[in-house]
């Protein structure tokens, strides 16, 4: 069977997802606990910003259009949360400052660098056009526009203009029930004593660490023994419980990896290996009403398909519209890079930007799907394409920053 492309699993993966939406549980949270959530409804403006016509700048304002030299007398002040409510003669104007509420009597402000103060008066050092520095009642937001769309990403950003509003919780999908669990005789928890035949389990806290960044709320079934019956009920009880379960090891073709054997009596599986080095065991499939992705056992294989294809995957499940995509660009290899032609490669890099605004790429050594320290080290993914050879110093390449590399 040929193996897939990276891009056509990521399409498979979508499109099974996008045809069997999961029906979610909305929550109201606190405006402050809700960045990083998954908005359940749209929000819609209730209030215009500014609410009024507000002054751009430290000022004066003025009834009119008024040319250069002229001279008028200040009657009045207009400052934030302290409204001027009288009304000008010819020859009036008022002090205004930054964000204060210009008076309907005003049609321009004029900015206090280009007048000249004598006492009460001041005079214009150059014409004031009508309409200068005024900051007009909904030019930004109009009350009754939709702010934001459901399935929308709340940003920190989005939190300052939902809070400007007024909104003090907003209505978000619930997190994703994520089950993970390990495979393997061979692995001892960190903390706990190992003999020689042993491995610390590295992929569940891996999990659990990139798990953070999502909206999941993680259950962890621990360490399953190389059993097929016992893979098969923890399989059961994981869908019970939980709307993904992820996995990892178990999932090749040795005389002891039970997992895909136990996915496809449990559930069914949709996808099984990719063209892409490392991780070529991947798979994808269902668990009765559960997503199921079974990762390799390799650290790093884990590691790289997470980033790949869960970390979207989860946020479409969880509903949001775009799902996001990860940032990647060009930049030029320092060394020789070799690869072989037939599957996608995702090594491990360290990228910098150079002085003229180009990026350059410098791989971390060698690039073994178990060299772990490696990926420590790289803040980036070099994508080197599955038809491509080895490939020269000063080539361009695609990278793709890691998550949490840059901050």
């Amino acid at each position: 069977m040929p193996l897939t492309p990276i891009a056509e699993l990521q399409t498979i993966i979508q499109t099974h997802i996008a045809n069997r939406p999961l029906a979610l549980d909305s929550q109201t949270l606190p405006l402050a606990q809700a960045a990083g959530r998954v908005l359940a409804e749209d929000i819609i403006a209730p209030v215009s910003i500014p609410s009024s016509n507000v002054s751009a700048m430290d000022g004066y304002a003025l009834a009119q259009a008024t040319p250069a030299q002229s001279s008028l007398k200040i009657v009045g002040e207009s400052a934030a949360g302290s409204p001027f409510t009288g009304s000008l003669k010819a020859g009036e104007c008022i002090r205004i400052m930054t964000g204060a509420t210009v008076p309907a009597c005003c049609s321009t402000v004029v900015i206090q660098e280009n007048v000249i103060r004598e006492g009460d008066c001041i005079v214009l050092q150059q014409d004031a056009p009508d309409a200068a520095n005024i900051r007009y009642t909904g030019e930004e937001i109009q009350a009754g526009q939709t702010l934001f769309a459901a399935g929308r990403i709340l940003r920190h950003a989005d939190i300052m203009v939902l809070a400007a509003q007024g909104i003090a919780s907003v209505a978000v999908q619930r997190k994703l029930r994520v089950a993970i669990l390990s495979t393997g005789n061979e692995l001892a928890e960190a903390g706990s004593p190992i003999v020689a035949h042993q491995i610390y389990d590295s992929n569940r806290p891996m999990l659990h660490s990139k798990l953070r960044d999502c909206p999941a709320d993680i259950i962890d079934l621990g360490k399953l023994p190389d059993n097929l019956a016992a893979t098969v009920q923890m399989l059961h009880q994981a869908a019970e419980q939980s709307d993904v379960v992820m996995t990892s090891g178990g999932v090749s073709v040795g005389d002891y990896d039970y997992l895909r054997q136990a996915v496809a009596q449990v559930g069914t599986i949709h996808h099984y290996k990719v063209a892409m080095k490392p991780g070529k065991p991947f798979v994808f499939g269902q668990l009765g009403s559960a997503w199921y992705f079974g990762l390799p056992g390799n650290p790093v294989s884990g590691f790289v398909g997470f980033d790949l294809f869960i970390r979207a995957a989860l946020w479409q499940i969880a509903g949001a519209t775009p799902i996001p995509q990860p940032l990647r660009f060009q930049a030029a290899l320092t060394r020789n890079v070799k690869k072989a032609a037939g599957r996608a490669d995702i090594q491990r890099a360290i990228i910098s930007q150079n002085s003229d605004g180009t990026w350059q790429a410098t791989p971390t050594g060698k690039q073994d799907s178990h060299r772990i320290l490696g990926v420590s080290q790289a803040n980036a993914y070099m994508i080197l394409p599955q038809e491509s050879g080895d490939l020269a110093a000063g080539e361009w390449v695609t990278v793709q920053p890691l998550h949490e590399a840059f901050l």
